[in-house]
């Protein structure tokens, strides 16, 4: 199952997958703009479930997309 989030803030990314920490089905979770552009994706994978047990964790996995987007040159608009 492929959610879609338009976000208005980086911090609308963690709140939106703090609601996946206790899933246990195949999930994926992509994050636009307000343009609708692609700023990165989670998918229920190990490693990313084991980083949302953690409130700080999970903050950094998502800063550490979201600075590979910017390095990428993924030009968003929040």
């Amino acid at each position: 199952m492929i959610d879609k989030y338009v976000i208005s803030g980086i911090n609308e990314i963690w709140y939106h997958l703090k609601k996946y920490k206790d899933r246990t089905d195949e999930w994926r979770a992509d994050f636009y703009d307000a343009e609708e552009q692609l700023i990165c994706s989670f998918e229920g994978d190990e490693e990313t479930m084991e980083r949302l047990k953690s409130d700080e964790e999970t903050y950094a996995m998502v800063t550490e997309m979201v600075d590979v987007a910017i390095m990428m040159g993924v030009d968003f608009v929040l």
